[in-house]
C-alpha cells in the first residue's frame, strides 16, 4: 500500500533505559520530518540482513549522529582515543546506504551520518581529531548546550548546500571527535570550518547530503537549519 505521505527511515541505535534495550531515535529527527510532511520510519538495525528489506516501505533515507565508527570498515585499527562503537549498527548503515544509492533515493546524514556515509562510499575518517591532527583545531565538542550554536563554517558558494541556506557563512553547533579525512570520490566538500575540518558533502547531483553539525536540534529555533529539512523532504516528494 503507498502511502500519502513519504516515508523517511531513520537507523535506530540501540539504547539501554531501565535496564531495558530499546530502539532508539532522536526526537529532533522525528520532529523534523512530520513537520515537512514526512513519515518518521524505525529501522532497526541489530541484524545487518534484514535492514535492507525496508527499501521498498521507505522513500529517504535520514541518517543520525551517534557512536564512533568502527575504525574497521575503513580499514584502519583503533587508536586509544577512539570512543563507543556499535559494528552492528555500522554494519547496517553501510548495507543501507549502499542500497539507497543504488536505488537512487535521497540521503540526508547528520554528524556521524555523514562520517559513516563517507566510509560507505569508500572514504575514512580521523578518529580523533585533536589527537591526529598536527594544527591546532577548534572546539568541536562544545561544552555549552548543544541547541547553541558553536562556531562558523564556509561554505562553497556554488554548492547546493549553499543555494539552500543562501549564505556563505553559517553558525552551526558542534558535538563530534571524529572527521573525514579522505573524502569518498562521488562526495564533493561543501563546507569546511576554519580550522579545516570537512563540515558538509553533497555527492554532483544533491541527492546525497551530509553536514558535520546537528540541525534537529536547533531547526525549531533556527530558519536556516530548518530549510535543510524542508529541502529533504521537497527532494524525496519530488521523486515519490
Amino acid at each position: 500500500m503507498k502511502l500519502n505521505k513519504p516515508t523517511i527511515g531513520i537507523p535506530a541505535e540501540i539504547r539501554t533505559f531501565n535496564g531495558t534495550l530499546r530502539n532508539n531515535v532522536n526526537e529532533g529527527e522525528v520532529k523534523a520530518i512530520l513537520r515537512h510532511g514526512g513519515l518518521p520510519l524505525l529501522i532497526p538495525t541489530r541484524n545487518p540482513d534484514v535492514v535492507t528489506e525496508y527499501l521498498p516501505l521507505v522513500d529517504g533515507l535520514l541518517l543520525p549522529g551517534g557512536t564512533d565508527v568502527a575504525p574497521r570498515f575503513y580499514g584502519e585499527e583503533p587508536i586509544p582515543q577512539n570512543g563507543d562503537i556499535d559494528p552492528l549498527l555500522d554494519e547496517s548503515e553501510i548495507r543501507l546506504i549502499k542500497e539507497f544509492i543504488h536505488a537512487q533515493k535521497p540521503i540526508f546524514a547528520l554528524c556521524r551520518g555523514m562520517q559513516i556515509l563517507n566510509v560507505a562510499m569508500g572514504g575514512n575518517l580521523y578518529q580523533d581529531i585533536e589527537s591526529q591532527i598536527a594544527t591546532p583545531v577548534f572546539q568541536h565538542s562544545q561544552k555549552n548546550n548543544i541547541s547553541e550554536t558553536a562556531h562558523y563554517v564556509d561554505i562553497e558558494s556554488e554548492s547546493k548546500l549553499a543555494s539552500i541556506v543562501n549564505t556563505d557563512k553559517l553558525l552551526v553547533n558542534s558535538h563530534h571527535h571524529q572527521a573525514i579525512k579522505q573524502v569518498a570520490d562521488e562526495l564533493h566538500v561543501t563546507a569546511k570550518s576554519g580550522d579545516g575540518i570537512i563540515e558538509a558533502v553533497e555527492n554532483s547531483d544533491g541527492s546525497i547530503m551530509g553536514v558535520q553539525w546537528h540541525p534537529e536540534l536547533m531547526f525549531e529555533g533556527d530558519v536556516v537549519e530548518d530549510k535543510l529539512f524542508e529541502e529533504f523532504l521537497g527532494r524525496v516528494k519530488s521523486i515519490g
